[in-house]
């Protein structure tokens, strides 16, 4: 077992995947050997970093599972996660290392893929129906 929080956050993000209603993919994707930064991120492999934050996520809930790549088609960066309710790609990204506070946004990711209904609102919902051709929204999370 892969132990990425302290025990008492690890019982919060249990019972919040708890109300996972139906399973949720994480696809972890490597991509190209980068080098790995030296200095301040002391030689850290973020891709093995990024890849064991994520396998000690999906021990917290039977609904989570990993599935690991090395360069899967529809990835811009990497390290990444994709984010897949019911093991569909539906496009949710999360590129970088999800550690620290960002680790909260996979877990939003997570738990919003996990739902059997859409979290936003009706009103919200027919203007996205509306719209003639996709869209890609970009989000960029800073814990400032």
């Amino acid at each position: 077992m892969t132990t990425i929080f302290r025990p008492d956050d690890e019982a919060r993000v249990r019972e919040l995947l708890a109300e996972l209603s139906r399973p949720v993919e994480l696809v972890v994707a490597h991509g190209p050997e980068e080098s790995p930064l030296v200095g301040a991120a002391r030689d850290v492999d973020f891709g093995a970093e990024t890849e064991k934050v994520v396998r000690g996520l999906t021990e917290l809930s039977e609904l989570l599972s990993v599935r690991v790549e090395d360069e899967p088609p529809g990835f811009e960066r990497y390290p990444a996660v994709s984010v897949q309710p019911e093991g569909r790609d539906v496009g949710v990204r999360y590129y970088g290392l999800p550690f620290g506070y960002e680790l909260g946004s996979l877990i939003g990711a997570v738990l919003e893929a996990g739902r059997a209904q859409s979290s936003l609102s009706t009103e919200t919902l027919e203007r996205l129906a509306g719209l003639e051709r996709d869209v890609t929204v970009d989000v960029f999370v800073t814990p400032t």
